[in-house]
């Protein structure tokens, strides 16, 4: 368990380390925010291509252990050439390689982590809230280091912490690989019952086989984070834009990730009682309501505030997410549900999210971005207390199959 809790730290780093610092980043480079929007966009894309691809991996061919290693290393290399002088173009290719191999792994440390708990809505908090304190402290920590060495500095500080994550996932227990191989062992004495059959589309296909209401919950994955994906591109630039340097970025940064840590929290303790529905879509008006103040502030200080009350509700957005994919698919299906899930949010939704928050920055500045983001968070929201289920604990418990009835009033 201990390495499994440094690989979730080891992605926090990773995140705190670049992600926060590249619209910034490309900023510096001379990137304007429509280019900056594009870039992040075309990343968003290559994402969203690559993770069922990744997910497949590590359900059918390798497992989520190899295939996270597989993914890091490709992606350590190319963040170099974000530092690189390079031309624009070679700029937004390292980008491309960076978002579809860096992406995964979080989704795939959620598959490796969340079939082996006993009680994931409580146990999951535990385990993800450790990314959340990693990213806070790489984010600050980081804020200072480039405020002296320049944004150029990030790439090579998310090298060796990628070079950490390949290190942990090495010494992770196999715990999928070792349910793989009993359930081999079980339909060889023809004891188990017989997976579907996988069309073209492999595991994707069959998880959306076994569980039509995957459409409603990526409907609204991608409306809430379309808010979110946009709000955490353009709240870097928007405080920039207001004087604030590397040290303010950073602290934004880090203020939304350790605030995640209360908002897991809670959201665990609260979906058990009150439905993952509940949690899910006060969490995403909360979060909304948060962008839309970012319209009217116009200083750093109050808009680091707010970054609080952000990572408080995103906290609960995202762990409502992961537990429902965790219920509503088998344990030979987690790693594509989470990589479904993350598919969605980070890459169909930041696509939509940066081609067009780009512009509407450039055109309608804050306003435009902001208060879009914010009106699609809430439809999310209330699109998600339709499709996702009630009581956490009413829901079938994690890896048996699916099909049976969710009810939303059944005690825990």
């Amino acid at each position: 368990m201990r390495w499994l809790r440094a690989l979730y730290v080891s992605n926090g780093l990773a995140i705190g380390a670049l992600y926060g610092f590249v619209p910034v980043l490309l900023q510096s480079r001379g990137f304007e925010p429509a280019l900056i929007g594009l870039t992040t966009g075309l990343g968003s894309l290559a994402y969203a291509i690559a993770l069922p691809a990744w997910g497949h991996m590590g359900d059918i061919v390798s497992g989520p252990r190899r295939t996270l290693q597989l993914a890091c290393v490709p992606a350590a290399i190319f963040a170099i050439g974000l530092s690189a002088p390079i031309p624009a173009v070679a700029i937004i290719f390292c980008q491309l390689v960076i978002s579809a191999g860096g992406g995964p792994t979080l989704a795939l440390t959620d598959a490796m982590a969340v079939p082996t708990l006993a009680n994931a809505s409580r146990e999951y908090s535990r385990l993800r809230l450790l990314t959340s304190i990693g990213a806070a402290g790489a984010a600050v920590g980081c804020g200072f280091l480039y405020a002296r060495t320049g944004y150029l500095a990030a790439p090579f500080v998310y090298f060796f912490t990628m070079a950490a994550t390949v290190t942990c996932v090495m010494f992770v227990p196999l715990g999928r690989d070792s349910e793989r191989r009993r359930m081999a062992r079980r339909a060889a004495e023809g004891r188990a019952q017989a997976a579907p059959e996988r069309g073209r589309f492999g595991s994707v296909g069959e998880a959306f086989k076994v569980q039509p209401r995957l459409i409603g919950v990526l409907a609204s994955v991608t409306l809430v984070f379309l808010g979110c994906m946009s709000a955490a591109t353009y709240i870097t630039i928007r405080i920039s834009d207001l004087g604030g340097g590397p040290v303010e970025v950073g602290l934004s940064n880090g203020i939304g990730s350790v605030a995640e840590v209360p908002g897991l929290i809670l959201a665990g303790w609260l979906a058990s009682r009150i439905g993952i529905r509940i949690v899910l879509a006060v969490s995403a008006i909360g979060f909304a309501a948060c962008m839309m103040s970012w319209i009217v502030l116009v200083d750093a200080g109050p808009i680091l505030a707010t970054r609080f009350a952000s990572g408080v509700f995103f906290g609960g957005i995202f762990f409502s997410f992961v537990i429902t994919m965790a219920r509503l698919l088998p344990v030979r299906l987690q790693a594509t549900g989470q990589t479904l899930f993350q598919a969605a949010c980070f890459g169909i939704a930041a696509i939509l999210a940066n081609f067009i928050g780009g512009v509407l920055y450039a055109t309608a500045g804050p306003l435009g971005v902001f208060g879009a983001g914010g009106v699609c968070a809430i439809a999310g929201g209330l699109v998600g207390f339709v499709v996702l289920p009630g009581v956490a604990g009413a829901a079938p418990p994690v890896g048996a199959e699916p099909g049976l009835p969710l009810s939303d009033t059944a005690a825990t």
